[in-house]
Order: C-alpha cells, then structure tokens, then sequence
C-alpha cells in the first residue's frame, strides 16, 4: 500500500517529532512523498500504479489536500451545502468525473487534526498497525434519533444478526444517558443522528425525540467518545458531517466525532463530510443508509478489506440506485461523492 504524505509539512507541523511520525507510518505501507504537489497532480501520480493497490491519505487536509466538489443536490431548496469535499477522486482516473463517484482504486485516510501533538498522531499510527493485526470484538453498539430508527435497523442488521435494537435518542430516552460505557468494548458501531456544520455545534450529535416538533438535544458529543476504549473497532455513521474535516478553526479530536473515534483506538471510520440524505420509510436501504449497510454486507464477507468493500459497496449501491427514479440520481452520487473511508485501507474485521 502506499501512504501518501507531504514530508515537508510534515516536518514543518511534528518538527523535532517528524522523523519518529514517519517511521511508524513507514510501518504502515510504502512511503510516497507528494510535496508541493496539488490534489490533481497528486490523483495523476497515484495513476501510474495499478488499481489493485491501495493508497492511505496521511494527515488532514493541512498536510494532504481533499478535493472540492460542486453537490449534486445544491439546487434543491432543502440543502445547504454549496460544495463538497472528498478523497474519493484519489481513486479515480485524472479526467474523468464519472470515475469519481465509485472509484476502482481503494482509498483511505489517517488525519491528524489541527495542532495534534506528535504523541497523539503515534498513538493514531500505532492504534492503526496494530489494527492490521487483530480481529474486530463481535459486540455491537447502535445509536438513532426516533425518526431514523427504521433506518438505523436496517443498518443493524447487516452488521449482526443479534435482536438487540438500536437505542433511541435523545439520552433522556435511554437508560443510561452517558454512552461510554456502552460503547466501550464494543467492536461494530453505528450511529444514525443528527450532526451540525457550526462551531461549536459540531462537536455533538443530536438527537430528537418523536415529538414532530421536538427539539434537538446534545446525544454524542466528542468529549464522551474521548472517555471510551475504541480499541480495534470499526465505526460507521449515517449522521451529517460526521467526517467533515475542515470548518473554521480546525478540526480536532476534541471537538470532531471521527477524529475523536480514530484517538480512542477505532482502526476504521466510515461517515460523510457533508449532509446526508436519510429514508424515514421502508424501504431503507437507498441514500446514506443504504451504502453504509451495503459496506458492512461487504466487510463482513471473508478476507475483506475495508477499502475493497467500499469499493464494492459504492458500486452496488449505485447500480442499485441509478436503475430507480432518475430524480434520485443527485441524491445518490451526493451519497457516494462525500462518504469517506479513515483508517488503514487494508484493514479487515
């Protein structure tokens, strides 16, 4: 595999620290330094390799850029998002959009948060290698807000065939509020809520109740999953922005959900960097729901890679899709375009 990295910046941001960041994330796959070099040089470069293998994205977007994509659903009056951004195209031909949106090539990226110490990012590396190497715990944790419950099962059941329902949000409707204790030991993870592109309600999740006028409520913030053992698991989210990595002031573990599972030790994130469209009827497997139960179909097939299964699940998903109602075709390359793979590439349950 090969990890991409900007050995410049990287020297620049780890300073004194870099040269013991690069080691362990040499451990991790062939080294391929892309200083100075724009997202679409850096896509051309990683062309001449053949697609079978994949490519790790090291650090965030301050150390290697994502691409900036105009949203397929920005016309509708419903959507806020002007734009989107995503490593999908790193696994696409250079000049050729449609290669975009379900990529041949596996694509990962380990980020590092703005201002992470070193210490942090080798703990993030270290967690990753060993990752490689162990087994994924078989325990199962879900969390939704009342109306993505059916969405939220639908999910579950491609993860493990246990009766065990997804909780419902907000906290005052679970048994015990805080989460982490919960979530702590549990290897396969899902979390259907609500997410904000706001400082600084972007460091929570929200959740709703049933009411139709029910407000949103703080369910899962950041600062909880800091206080859980994530080690080995494998975390995905249908929930919006739960993988946006830029916004003002940077984005850190602290105040990021996904960066905040990968500093617990999860060896996988899955989630999008934007809005997601969510089905809140039968049947569920279409939009944000539909890919992320299709990547667990997929993951938990023998010897599966997560890259591999993204691979697969994107394709599906759109074959799928694109044979429907044409006026669902924005939404779903919305789906595609911005759901993004954190964590080693080859890892597997």
């Amino acid at each position: 595999m090969h990890c991409v990295v900007s050995l410049g910046k990287l020297r620049k941001k780890y300073k004194a620290r870099s040269a013991e960041v690069l080691q362990a994330i040499g451990r991790l796959g062939n080294v391929l330094d892309v200083e100075d070099q724009a997202a679409d040089d850096i896509q051309a470069g990683l062309a001449r390799f053949p697609t079978s293998q994949m490519v790790c994205l090291i650090g965030g977007y301050d150390l290697v850029p994502a691409f900036r994509r105009d949203n397929p659903t920005a016309h509708l009056d419903s959507e806020d998002d002007k734009d989107i951004m995503t490593d999908a195209p790193y696994g696409a031909a250079p000049g050729e959009p449609a290669d975009e949106y379900a990529p041949d090539r596996a694509i990962g990226r380990i980020p590092d948060g703005a201002r992470m110490k070193a210490d942090d990012f080798l703990a993030i590396l270290e967690s990753q290698r060993r990752g490689l190497i162990t087994h994924t715990l078989t325990g199962t944790y879900g969390e939704a807000a009342a109306e993505f419950h059916g969405a939220a099962e639908y999910v579950r059941k491609t993860i493990t065939r246990s009766r065990t329902a997804s909780l419902l949000s907000p906290p005052v409707n679970m048994k015990k509020p805080d989460p982490t204790a919960l979530l702590t030991g549990q290897g396969r993870i899902h979390i259907l809520l609500h997410g904000a592109d706001v400082a600084p309600d972007w460091e929570f999740l929200w959740g709703r109740g049933p009411a139709k006028r029910a407000r949103y409520v703080k369910a899962l913030s950041a600062a909880q999953v800091g206080r859980c053992n994530l080690d080995g698991s494998v975390v995905t989210f249908s929930s919006c922005y739960s993988a946006m990595l830029d916004g003002a002031h940077g984005r850190t573990p602290r105040n990021q959900i996904a960066l905040a599972c990968l500093a617990r030790g999860a060896k996988l994130v899955l989630g999008s960097t934007r809005s997601n469209w969510i089905p809140t009827r039968a049947p569920y497997n279409v939009l944000g729901p539909g890919l992320v139960g299709r990547f667990w179909s997929e993951l938990r097939k023998p010897h599966a890679t997560a890259g591999a299964a993204l691979v697969r699940a994107k394709n599906a998903f759109l074959k799928h899709g694109l044979a429907g109602d044409e006026l669902d075709r924005p939404y779903l390359l919305k789906t595609v375009l911005q759901a993004n793979l954190y964590g080693h590439p080859g890892a597997r349950l």
